[in-house]
């Protein structure tokens, strides 16, 4: 018996042998990066002192050299880093925010203007005085992330003005500690929040005496502000008024103050304000730049989603990383750190309009999303030999995308989950369990950092590795260029830096990221700060051979 072809059966089966051996050709190539590299990830001191370990440092600035500080010795603020990007990336596409389901967005034009304006409208308005690194000098932001609300940031920090962020999902008891302890006298508001601030100013004596809404002006609140003694009035008014007399921005210092988080701490009071001055901040958005291959560099093209809340200092961090590079922002529906289910469908569906190149979200939300694509696809017989055959290549150090379980499940995944154009995941604090990295690792087919992130390093301490596929589920990378690590011995936890096989003990921070202490609590200060700047975390550690950081546990 034979079988005869025709022309169009001829070139149908060459296509399907030349698809073949285009992805057996991929599939074949060597890792991503040399293994050495990924065997030292940190430099290591070659002295120790007792009760301690020895001290890791980025391998980029090894013992003995000046820990990062900036990218560029012309630039040392966030005024020199913003006025860059604006110089060069006038008409980019920079920020956007989701209302009634469509994204408006506006270009580094328009947000440097506005800035300008609001800094001149808040200080003709409220009097207050730029570099004081007093009350005089604080701004309020009860607020979600915006283009309003980054335009508000990116003026005061131009022209010597403090912000103090508090997460629009904050209870009303933590408003109400932010506003007694740092006496801010200028509260920016969104709309929607104005019942909530009201009902916590009449129950207290506070030092607000402005109150700007985000939004409309409401009459009612607004005679109801009047009778506590606090003038009310809207974004818009202070832009009129700072287009109609503009103030020259006062030009900071990177000692000068540039905002105060307000988070949960060990001593007592509960919680406490941590300093952070435009060298800390500078210093982080420059260590993110100095580690980012070149195959992997943000660019214009880049596009950013986060859904951090925002007095998550790791969002503004990365709103600067964009920025200095020229990309744009997409703001996300905020999501708290607890374990609050969120409607994660909703959520996502923000991320599958703005199409973000790189999403940056806290552990337990991706928790959350890694639930519900396990539900879907997890008794797919496809999805779990996927799972199996793509987690194989990382032992040989490569990241696959384009096998043949992409074309049937994992695209699918992708385009429905975080939008076709995902090409870098990052995770905030994913501390212990560390099941998300090698998950969306796989089913992304995209690369994904671990962070572990505190607001008295000004976010970021360290940072996992590209294409460090094996990692530890548990670690966090090695130490960012900016800061360097040690582990603390815990006798009566029976953890020491002689441990075997790896030393353990708590971690202790020391760098340029460190802030500058809590406002005004010194003994909050000294109880986590020792007399060489090192900042104690209260954070478990355990360092690898490779030297990256294992989180064990909390003190």
């Amino acid at each position: 018996m034979s079988f005869e072809l025709d022309s169009l059966s001829y070139a149908l089966l060459a296509s399907i042998f030349s698809a073949a051996a285009i992805l057996s050709a991929r599939n074949s190539r060597g890792p991503d990066i040399h293994p050495l590299l990924l065997n030292t990830q940190s430099d290591v001191s070659r002295v120790r002192y007792p009760g301690s370990s020895a001290v890791y440092r980025s391998r980029m600035y090894p013992n003995g050299a000046p820990l990062l500080s900036t990218i560029d010795r012309t630039i040392r603020t966030l005024r020199d880093f913003y006025q860059a990007a604006f110089e060069k990336h006038k008409s980019n596409v920079f920020a956007g925010k989701r209302d009634n389901k469509s994204f408006n967005w506006c270009n580094y034009d328009a947000i440097e203007k506005k800035s300008k304006q609001v800094y001149s409208g808040l200080v003709g308005t409220a009097g207050l005085q730029p570099l004081s690194d007093t009350e005089s000098s604080f701004v309020g932001l009860y607020a979600a992330n915006s283009p309003d609300t980054l335009a508000i940031q990116l003026g005061c920090h131009c022209g010597g003005l403090v912000t103090v962020p508090i997460s629009a999902e904050s209870t009303s008891s933590h408003l109400l500690h932010v506003l007694e302890k740092s006496h801010l006298s200028v509260l920016i508001v969104d709309d929607g929040l104005m019942d909530r601030v009201l009902s916590v100013l009449s129950g207290a004596k506070t030092s607000v005496r402005y109150l700007v809404v985000l939004g409309n002006v409401n009459a009612a609140s607004k005679e109801a502000a009047e009778k506590l003694n606090i003038q009310v009035t809207g974004l818009k008014d202070v832009v009129a008024k700072g287009s109609q007399d503009p103030v020259e921005q006062s030009q900071p210092q990177n000692t000068n103050i540039a905002s105060i988080y307000y988070t949960s701490n060990d001593h007592e009071g509960g919680k406490a304000g941590a300093v952070l001055t435009h060298k800390n901040i500078v210093s982080v958005i420059a260590s993110y730049m100095a580690v980012i291959p070149p195959q992997q560099r943000i660019t214009p093209k880049d596009r950013l989603m986060h859904n951090l809340p925002i007095d998550n200092v790791f969002g503004y961090v990365l709103t600067g990383l964009i920025c200095v590079t020229g990309g744009s922002i997409a703001y996300g529906d905020e999501v708290g750190d607890g374990d609050v289910k969120v409607d994660v469908s909703s959520n996502l569906s923000a991320a599958l309009e703005a199409k973000p190149t790189i999403y940056a979200s806290g552990a337990p939300f991706l928790d959350q999303v890694k639930e519900n694509i396990e539900k879907r696809y997890g008794n797919s017989f496809l999805f779990r030999r996927g799972m199996d055959r793509k987690q194989a290549y990382f032992a040989d150090g490569r990241l696959v995308a384009d096998s043949k379980y992409d074309m049937l499940v994992f695209r699918d995944i992708r385009q429905k989950t975080f939008g076709s154009n995902i090409r870098l995941l990052i995770i905030d604090n994913e501390l212990q369990s560390g099941s998300l990295a090698p998950f969306f690792r796989t089913v992304l087919g995209t690369q994904v950092l671990k962070s572990l992130n505190r607001p008295e390093t000004c976010g970021t301490t360290t940072l996992s590795m590209f294409y460090d596929y094996l990692a530890d589920p548990a670690s966090c990378g090695a130490p960012l260029p900016c800061n360097e690590v040690k582990l603390e011995d815990l006798p009566d936890r029976n953890m020491t830096s002689s441990d075997t096989p790896n030393p353990r003990g708590e971690v202790w921070i020391r760098g340029n990221n460190v802030f500058a202490g809590y406002w005004n609590d010194p003994e909050a200060t000294e109880a986590v700060m020792d007399a060489d700047g090192w900042f104690m975390t209260s954070v478990l550690g355990e360092m690898m051979p490779n030297g990256t950081l294992k989180i064990i546990g909390f003190k």
